[in-house]
């Protein structure tokens, strides 16, 4: 839920994208070919934008800014700016225009507080990079060895 004190600039973003739409600096948002979405049980897999060679580092770096911005936190607004189209190329037909994500499908919510592989900047930027197959946090993170009790 959007917090009304950070409401203007979730407007913001909302409105920059009709615009740059109107204006035809942005695409409509497609579907990305190597999202697969089950309902059964329901998980989400997201690419590894970085990974794959789908976008370069400094497209991921304005991602992450973008994404940043979508849940109300201190961002690079040229980057923002920049990230719109990738956004809505890559990112909006599973996450939304707005970031608001989709509950049927387990495409998470980038407007709350609410982070399922963590949301620190890092950990959003590494997210974009090496993709999530929607079944928790990535899988070395839960394959590491477990500590040793005394």
């Amino acid at each position: 839920m959007v917090k009304p004190a950070h409401a203007w600039a979730v407007t913001a973003v909302i409105v920059l994208a009709a615009a740059a739409a109107t204006l035809g600096l942005a695409s409509r948002p497609q579907a990305v070919s190597p999202t697969s979405l089950r309902l059964s049980p329901r998980t989400v897999t997201m690419p590894g934008f970085g990974r794959e060679e789908m976008l370069g580092p400094s497209e991921i770096e304005d991602l992450t800014e973008y994404v940043l911005a979508l849940s109300m936190r201190s961002t690079d607004s040229a980057a923002v700016l920049r990230a719109l189209p990738l956004y809505e190329r890559n990112c909006a037909a599973c996450h939304g225009l707005a970031g608001e994500g989709d509950a049927m499908t387990g495409t998470p919510d980038l407007t709350d507080d609410v982070w399922v592989n963590g949301g620190a900047r890092e950990e959003i930027r590494d997210q974009i990079w090496r993709g999530a197959d929607g079944r928790g946090p990535r899988r070395q993170a839960r394959s590491s060895p477990a500590p040793h009790l005394p």
